[in-house]
């Protein structure tokens, strides 16, 4: 009965099966293998948990050597995710045994020659192993989306860690790049101006940032490291060919100070994710959410800014706050920045502007970048539902609305 259904029926059909269940299908026949190989080896994910106890990973060296062992196999791969999680601390006792497997996998990377997403991490921060000596060789001339980490320095001081091997020579090589992470990579970024000419969204380390957005154009960014973001970075951060609509340093160190260079220098920002250190902030007499009405100022300083997400923040004292207080304040910052229609609150809570001008949680999902393979901006539309289906007050309290305009006053002093 199976001989009479089309080939794009079968496949319809075996693409909602697991790995496991594909690797049965492969052996039934040889029409259902040339069907279900297409989707099993399509798209290429790898997670293995290494501890110093069982250091090899079989996994990926079983992978490497099917797909050198059957060459029309990697012809099939368009996207690859290997992920090695090692034991903090040391990672030189791991070297003899994944020393092969990197060999193998650099050379299993070499004839993937139809790669779109590539995803590395390997968790050997602090050893000799470079990001060259992965990627030697390697050519993707369709890569679109490309992240790395887990080799090299990282945020090791440099005197303790010998030169290493750069991602440069790879990134000049792979100008189709549109989507690229490099959170372990904590130093200046040297590429000709040529380089990268359709990079569109990084994720990566401000020092990283501010020599790769020059003259390119990023339009979304995702900052990551513990130092906090200089002016001139942001100067520099600002110098790329389009207009940046996306900004989220919800994983750097931030103070009011900073939020405000932000402000002065990245001034078409239409989506802003934040984590504030709220002891920089606010006045002790206040409690729960409420002390955020101290951001006023500075969020009426983004003049296209559209959405605020404030997920990522910690709440002290009261925690979370009521629905009273979180409509008070989109009421409150909504009228120091007239282009805000969405606010995303500590909560989790998101709150969008009516055309009637009251602020009701959403209903519905808000689409939200994410730097990775499936992310929102590669165009396939990866959603979270936020919404609540928690009654709303429409008009806030007096008390709450003295509360907003007095720590408004405190964050002008305090800055």
């Amino acid at each position: 009965m199976t001989a009479a259904l089309p080939n794009e029926t079968l496949f319809a059909v075996f693409e909602h099966l697991q790995p496991d269940v594909l690797t049965l299908v492969i052996r039934a026949s040889s029409r259902f293998q040339a069907i279900a190989e297409r989707i099993l080896y399509s798209n290429i994910s790898i997670l293995e948990l290494l501890p110093v106890s069982s250091p090899v990973p079989a996994r990926t060296q079983r992978c490497c050597q099917s797909l050198l062992a059957h060459p029309h196999l990697a012809l099939l791969v368009r996207s690859l995710n290997v992920r090695w999680q090692t034991d903090p601390g040391l990672h030189d006792q791991y070297l003899p045994f994944v020393d092969p497997v990197l060999d193998l996998l650099n050379q299993a990377l070499r004839t993937l020659v139809q790669l779109e997403d590539l995803d590395l991490a390997l968790g050997l921060i602090g050893t000799p192993i470079g990001v060259q000596d992965v990627l030697n060789g390697c050519r993707f001339p369709g890569l679109r989306f490309f992240a790395i980490c887990g080799l090299g320095r990282g945020s090791l001081p440099a005197k303790y860690y010998p030169a290493e091997s750069t991602v440069e020579p790879f990134l000049a090589m792979t100008p189709s790049i549109v989507h690229m992470r490099l959170v372990d990579h904590y130093g200046p970024l040297h590429l000709a101006p040529h380089h990268l000419p359709v990079l569109s969204a990084f994720r990566g380390t401000p020092f990283a940032a501010a020599s790769l957005i020059p003259g390119r154009p990023v339009r979304c960014l995702s900052l990551v490291g513990q130092e906090h973001i200089t002016d001139m970075e942001l100067s520099r951060i600002a110098q790329g060919s389009v207009k940046m609509c996306w900004l989220d340093i919800s994983a750097v160190p931030l103070t009011p100070n900073v939020l405000r260079d932000v402000s002065h220098h990245l001034t078409s920002i239409e989506t802003l994710k934040f984590k504030l250190a709220l002891r920089h902030t606010l006045h002790h007499s206040f409690t729960g959410i409420s002390i955020l009405a101290g951001l006023t100022p500075v969020i009426g300083a983004f003049p296209a800014l559209y959405q605020l997400d404030l997920s990522a923040s910690p709440v002290s004292n009261s925690g979370s706050g009521s629905s009273l207080e979180e409509t008070a304040l989109c009421t409150t910052w909504g009228r120091s920045c007239p282009s805000l229609r969405s606010v995303v609150f500590p909560s989790k809570t998101e709150w969008r502007l009516t055309p009637e001008r009251i602020w009701p949680p959403a209903a519905d999902a808000v689409a939200e970048p994410d730097f990775s393979p499936q992310g929102a901006w590669l165009g396939r539309g990866t959603w979270r539902a936020e919404g609540t289906g928690r009654r709303h007050a429409l008009r806030a309290g007096r008390r709450t609305a003295e509360h907003a305009l007095a720590a408004a006053r405190a964050w002008q002093r305090a800055s």
